[in-house]
């Protein structure tokens, strides 16, 4: 978990390792999740705009999942929100893409 421009927060550190822990419910095999939440840069104190990437990795696979870009997120929650239901569809895409049988007969 890497704070960027933004100071360390109690709360959103649990909302981050919450976000974790789904992820890693949602596909168990996962090795590691690295969350970054960043603030704005020019004003580190000023709300907003937020950005989350998230990094999964899972045997013979990277996830990096981003906040919405068109939407500048004033909340860091949401923005942390955005990235996890990113990261969420791919990693559900992976699993269902894992559990299909083989279709070429080897």
């Amino acid at each position: 978990l890497t704070f960027r421009h933004l100071p360390r927060s109690g709360a959103l550190e649990s909302s981050a390792r919450d976000i974790g822990n789904r992820l890693q419910q949602l596909y168990q095999r996962m090795t590691a999740c690295h969350i970054v939440l960043e603030g704005n840069a020019a004003a580190p104190e000023a709300d907003g705009p937020y950005h989350v990437r998230i990094h999964v990795s899972v045997p013979g696979a990277q996830i990096h999942a981003e906040s919405a870009f068109a939407d500048p997120h004033t909340q860091a929650r949401n923005a942390l929100h955005s990235a996890y239901e990113n990261a969420k569809r791919q990693l559900e895409k992976l699993k269902r893409l894992h559990s299909r049988p083989d279709v070429t007969g080897s």
